[in-house]
């Protein structure tokens, strides 16, 4: 089976390392620039769309990938409301993943979380005191990303709310350093503190996820996926539990 022609939307540094890391593995890699969308009536169709633009070229994308019946990972993030509605809807006609992280790593940060999670809303239950520790997410990126906190550090603040019914103590945001981003869960008992830290240095790294999310993308069925929902069924079909979400 060959392997699916891919779509890059942007030409930024994520969407130069998925279009060069792709073509490396022996994909079909077809570049548009945000600003100069192609006309989809004349445009040869990709297999999969991959979005590493800006918030701003959303809606014309998303009608791409309508107009051409193609699923889209969605790897921008800091989307408003308005945003996340236009990914809602496109996901009625085609498969769409969100994907504001796209790295194995905050998947297994947020796997990691739900253990700890797990451990001690089960001790608050039998009654030990002070069971559930004091949290706080912090997150860095270099000075040329914008917005903030990033969709990454908000997804794992209410993460961890939704699991233990306790919200967060701050989420905090710095802008300087090296690329790529750092983000962390920090958690504070008497005493004592644990810190659960996933450390990102490569932009490849998130372009190695993007191609993997954008494979598995091509069977997904209509609606709105998270990219850990891809990574979940990843690890069910090698054989292990998924150990869902729940977002």
């Amino acid at each position: 089976m060959s392997e699916p022609v891919v779509g890059v939307v942007g030409r930024g540094r994520l969407g130069t390392a998925v279009r060069d890391l792709a073509r490396a593995e022996g994909h079909e890699v077809r570049v548009y620039a945000s600003r100069a969308l192609p006309d989809p009536r004349t445009e040869t169709a990709p297999d999969v769309v991959v979005d590493c633009s800006a918030p701003a070229a959303l809606t014309g994308v998303a009608e791409l990938c309508h107009h051409w019946r193609r699923p889209l990972v969605q790897c921008v993030s800091g989307l408003d409301e308005q945003q996340q509605a236009v990914l809602g809807r496109l996901g009625r006609s085609v498969a769409v993943v969100a994907a504001p992280n796209l790295t194995l790593g905050n998947y297994l940060l947020s796997r990691a979380v739900r253990c700890v999670a797990e451990v001690v809303t089960t001790m608050a239950r039998a009654g030990v005191t002070g069971a559930v520790p004091e949290a706080a997410v912090f997150e860095r990126h270099p000075a040329r990303k914008a917005h903030r906190p990033s969709t990454t550090a908000v997804q794992l603040s209410r993460l961890w709310t939704s699991l233990t019914e306790h919200e967060v103590s701050d989420v905090a945001s710095l802008r300087a350093g090296d690329a790529v981003s750092d983000h962390e869960l920090r958690l504070g008992w008497d005493g004592q503190s644990l810190a659960l830290v996933h450390t990102v240095g490569s932009i490849r790294t998130a372009a190695a996820g993007a191609i993997g999310i954008a494979a598995a993308a091509t069977s997904l069925p209509v609606g709105v996926h998270h990219a850990h929902d891809v990574f979940d069924q990843m690890l069910a079909v090698m054989g292990g539990d998924g150990g869902k979400d729940q977002r």
